[in-house]
C-alpha cells in the first residue's frame, strides 16, 4: 500500500548533554506521552548522488510504527513523504518509476545505514487528539559507498506537526522552548545529507553571466520538479512548459553568452519535449474554452449533444497525447535531455561575453524590445497572416522573460514592463487560441451529422464566434503595431 503525506517539520542540532525542556508548556491544556524505540534506515541514491543533489531522499526503514520504504520529495511547504508498506529488499517499482527522471535512468545503490535511538514525545490536546511529535534522536551513521569514512554520531531533534494538524504556530512555540534550552536550527536538511557530508559547492559565475545563470537555475529546478510531479500524475504540464519557454527564450535573447553549437542542440531538444507537453496542454485549454462557450450559448442555438461530443472527443485526444508524453518521459532521448540540462546546470558553456558587467543586461533587453516591435509591425501590415501574429506572440514572451531576468539589475523599470507585456501576451494568446479553436470546430463540424440527432449548426455558430474574436484581437494588435514609438 502506498500513502502520501505532507511533512511539516523543523530540525534542530543539539549537543550530547542537551536537556529536553518540559514540552507540556507548549500544550498547557493537553498531554505529553513519551516512549523510546530503535530505528535502522538504509539510504539509496545513484552513484553520482543525483537524488541528494535535488533534495530527495529514499530509504528503507526498520523499526517504529512506519517501517517500509520512504521517499521524501521537496514541496512548497515542507516535504512530501511517499510511503510504501513493503518489506522488499530493493527499492519498489512504485518509487523507482517516480524517480526515473531524477536518477537519469541510473541504478539506485545503497549509500549509508543510519541507526537511531529515538526518544519520542507525542503532544496531544485536551481531547487526546495528536498535535505534534518531538523526537530526540541519537544517530550513528555508516556510509556504504565506494569511499568509506569513519562512522559519525550526533544528536538532533525533530518537531513534526501531526497529520491534519493546522496549527503552524505550534512549531514556533516548541521551537522557542528548544532554542531557549540551547538547541540551534539544523545545519543539514536531512540525516542522510549530514551522514554523507556537504555536497560539492557550485561556483556561481560572475558578471552578466551570473545574472543570467540565476534565472536559468530557477528554470532547471522547475523542469525537474515538473518531471517528478508528472510521474505522480500531477498536472504540472503548464508550469514545466513555461519553464522550458523561459529557458529557450534566454538562450535566444542572450545567445552570445553561450557556445552556439551547445545552445542550439539544447534548444532543439527542449523544443521537441515542449511539443509533447503542448499536445496535452493545448487540449486542456481548448476543452475549458469551448466547454465554457457552449454553456454560454442560447439554448435554442445548441442543437444536439454538442457539449458531450466536444468533451468526449477532446478527452480521448488528450488521453492519447498523455500516453505519448509518458512514453516520451520513459525514453532514452528524454533522459539524455535531463542529463544535458544537468550539465548546463552545473557547468554552463559560457563565453567571454558573460564576463561583462551586469548592467549590460539592458542592452539585451533593448534588443528583445526592438525585435518585438519589428514583429508587431510585420503582423500589422499582413493582418490576415496568423503565423505573423504567432511570431509576434513569441517575441512578446521573450521580451517579458528578458525583463524578468533583468529585474534584479534594472529594478522597478523591468518589473513594470513585465506587467505591461503580460497584457500583450494575453491578447496575442487569445488570438492563437482562437486559431486552434477554429481548426477543432471545423474538423468536428465536418463530421457532425453522421449520427441521428446531430448536425453541424452549433459548431458553425461557435466557429463564427472564434473568427469574430480572432478579428478583434488582430485589430487590437494592428493598432499596437502601428502606434507611434
Amino acid at each position: 500500500m502506498t500513502t502520501e503525506l505532507l511533512e511539516r517539520e523543523d530540525k534542530y542540532d543539539v549537543p550530547e548533554d542537551f536537556d529536553v525542556p518540559d514540552l507540556a508548556h507548549a500544550v498547557p491544556n493537553g498531554d505529553v506521552t513519551a516512549r523510546t524505540y530503535q530505528l535502522e534506515a538504509t539510504y539509496y541514491d545513484t552513484v553520482s548522488d543525483h537524488l541528494r543533489g535535488q533534495g530527495i531522499t529514499l530509504r528503507r526503514r526498520r523499526g517504529g510504527d512506519d517501517a517500509g520504504w520512504h521517499l521524501k520529495l521537496p514541496a512548497e511547504k515542507g516535504r512530501l513523504e511517499v510511503t510504501v508498506d513493503s518489506e522488499a529488499g530493493s527499492p519498489p517499482a512504485e518509487l523507482t518509476s517516480v524517480l526515473l527522471g531524477a536518477r537519469r535512468g541510473q541504478r539506485l545503490v545503497r549509500k549509508a545505514t543510519l541507526s537511531t535511538t529515538r526518544h519520542s514525545y507525542v503532544l496531544s490536546d485536551g481531547d487526546g487528539r495528536m498535535l505534534a511529535e518531538v523526537v530526540d534522536d541519537h544517530v550513528r551513521a555508516v556510509p556504504l559507498d565506494d569511499h568509506p569514512t569513519t562512522p559519525s554520531e550526533w544528536r538532533e531533534i525533530e518537531v513534526e506537526l501531526a497529520p491534519g494538524a493546522d496549527d503552524d504556530g505550534l512549531l514556533g512555540t516548541i521551537g522557542e522552548l528548544l532554542t531557549r534550552a540551547g538547541a540551534e536550527p539544523a545545519a543539514s536538511g536531512s540525516k542522510f545529507a549530514r551522514a554523507m557530508g556537504p555536497a560539492p559547492e557550485r561556483r556561481r559565475p560572475g558578471g552578466l553571466a551570473g545574472v543570467v545563470d540565476d534565472y536559468l537555475q530557477a528554470q532547471y529546478d522547475a523542469i525537474l520538479a515538473g518531471d517528478l510531479g508528472l510521474r505522480r500524475e500531477e498536472n504540472l504540464i503548464h508550469a514545466t512548459r513555461v519553464a522550458i519557454r523561459r529557458l529557450r527564450s534566454t538562450l535566444r535573447v542572450f545567445g552570445s553568452l553561450f557556445d552556439p553549437a551547445e545552445a542550439e542542440r539544447l534548444q532543439n531538444e527542449l523544443a521537441w519535449y515542449a511539443g509533447r507537453l503542448g499536445a496535452v496542454r493545448d487540449l486542456d485549454v481548448q476543452a475549458r474554452r469551448l466547454g465554457k462557450q457552449v454553456a454560454e450559448l442560447p439554448k435554442e442555438f445548441v442543437l444536439g449533444p454538442v457539449a458531450a461530443e466536444l468533451e468526449s472527443t477532446l478527452a480521448a485526444e488528450r488521453a492519447d497525447a498523455w500516453r505519448k508524453l509518458r512514453s516520451t518521459m520513459n525514453g532514452k532521448r528524454y533522459l539524455a535531455l535531463l542529463s544535458e540540462l544537468e550539465q548546463w546546470r552545473t557547468d554552463p558553456p559560457l563565453t567571454a561575453a558573460g564576463d561583462k558587467k551586469p548592467a549590460r543586461v539592458a542592452k539585451y533587453v533593448a534588443a528583445a524590445e526592438k525585435q518585438l516591435h519589428k514583429r508587431l509591425r510585420a503582423a500589422a501590415t499582413q493582418d490576415t497572416d496568423d503565423e505573423l501574429f504567432h511570431r509576434a506572440r513569441k517575441a512578446a514572451k521573450r521580451y517579458r522573460y528578458a525583463n524578468e531576468l533583468a529585474e534584479p539589475v534594472l529594478g522597478e523599470t523591468a518589473a513594470a514592463v513585465v506587467e505591461q507585456t503580460k497584457e500583450l501576451q494575453a491578447l496575442l494568446g487569445e488570438h492563437q487560441d482562437s486559431v486552434v479553436s477554429v481548426e477543432i470546430l471545423r474538423r468536428l463540424g465536418v463530421s457532425a451529422g453522421s449520427e441521428p440527432g446531430t448536425n453541424g449548426f452549433t459548431y458553425g455558430v461557435l466557429l463564427a464566434q472564434q473568427l469574430h474574436g480572432s478579428a478583434e484581437s488582430r485589430a487590437e494588435v494592428v493598432r499596437l503595431g502601428t502606434a507611434p514609438g
